[in-house]
């Protein structure tokens, strides 16, 4: 219990600090996800040293480059929530959409903790200011699935305070998922800990069987919508978030438990933080693109996948296989230059009124 209690203590204090800054902003008016500074900084970049935030270090405290030596502050959601959005949270992980539009001089921030990057588009021209350059990210890249240019995917572990400044006339945009607990290893031995609610028994829920003539869901995928991962196997697929773009599903499989058939309509992110899918799995499907660990690091990993057929998978281990999808019901890639206001109202009203009222650099 008392583990327990400090994780979801974290996730509280979490969203205290980036609903305080909301507040306070309010009042005061194939391509890697994160680009680098080029080579010469535009001649009205600020200069180092820049201004550090002060106060508790208590999200993950230690050492880089597996833990962030870094006021709590100093987290993007609370630093920099203008280009940060948390869409859902829990004990175990936090979805960050993140989306840098044309214009903006991002506030410094950093990550606390070991991320999965979900990208479905190009990167436009940026710098980043780094507050301490002699501790670069481990960043690992991941590729596409084969025939696909996109969705891409990368790992990194705990991101020290950074500024990207979007020199481009679109978004910078993709998702991280951030684990706020890495299981790594645990998970073989420790998973009745870490997963109490996995031991509860599971209604008994029949494999669908879709009446003759249903209607296919697409093109890309063409199987009854019935067939669909959450729909069709709700004990091993949990859907935690959804809006028109994107969709985060959580994916168990008990010790001994053979899912029912089900598939996914979406090409995908798949980000593991214990034990690596086999490439040939049927979870992942044919020509997966892979990613591997931050170097030095066994986990988190990523692959990368197109929609997945009808499946059903039986997991002979010890342990759960356990992992999240982070599925795109579209693939804005090049679109995205020219659709972007269309696709994101809600980014091209920050972006309008950023052109108006600027924000109050934190760093300066």
């Amino acid at each position: 219990m008392r583990r327990a209690g400090v994780r979801w203590l974290t996730v509280a204090l979490v969203a205290a600090l980036a609903l305080g800054l909301w507040l306070t902003a309010r009042a005061q008016n194939t391509t890697p996800p994160v680009p680098t500074a080029p080579a010469s900084l535009p001649p009205d970049a600020p200069k180092p040293p820049y201004k550090r935030l002060t106060g508790p270090q208590t999200l993950n405290p230690g050492d880089y480059p597996a833990h962030f030596p870094y006021p709590d502050e100093d987290d993007s959601a609370v630093g920099a929530s203008e280009v940060h959005h948390i869409r859902y949270i829990d004990s175990h992980v936090r979805f960050v959409e993140v989306a840098y539009f044309p214009g903006v001089h991002g506030q410094m921030h950093g990550h606390p903790w070991f991320s999965v990057f979900a990208v479905d588009a190009p990167v436009p021209k940026a710098y980043n200011l780094q507050l301490d350059p002699d501790k670069p990210p481990l960043r690992s890249a991941g590729t596409s699935p084969q025939g696909m240019p996109f969705p891409t995917c990368a790992t990194m572990n705990p991101q020290p305070p950074h500024a990207e400044t979007n020199l481009d006339t679109w978004p910078h945009h993709f998702y991280r998922l951030e684990f706020l607990r890495l299981d790594g290893k645990d998970m073989q031995d420790h998973w009745k800990e870490l997963y109490p609610h996995m031991l509860d028994p599971q209604p008994a829920v029949k494999n669908v069987k879709p009446a003759a003539g249903a209607p296919k869901f697409s093109e890309q995928w063409p199987y009854p919508i019935a067939y669909d991962s959450y729909k069709a196997a709700p004990n091993n697929y949990k859907l935690l978030y959804e809006d028109d773009h994107v969709r985060l599903i959580e994916v168990t499989i008990r010790p001994g438990e053979t899912e029912n058939i089900n598939g996914n309509p979406y090409p995908s992110v798949i980000a593991m933080d214990a034990m690596p899918l086999d490439p040939k799995s049927l979870l992942i499907g044919q020509g997966a693109g892979q990613g591997a660990a931050p170097k030095g690091f066994d986990v988190p990993t990523c692959s990368t996948t197109g929609p997945v057929a009808p499946h059903a998978v039986h997991n002979t281990g010890t342990a759960p296989i356990h992992f999240y999808r982070i599925e795109f019901k579209r693939i804005d890639g090049d679109g995205l230059k020219t659709n972007w206001r269309q696709w994101y109202p809600w980014m091209a009203k920050i972006t309008d009124e950023y052109k108006v009222h600027p924000y109050v650099s934190n760093y300066y």
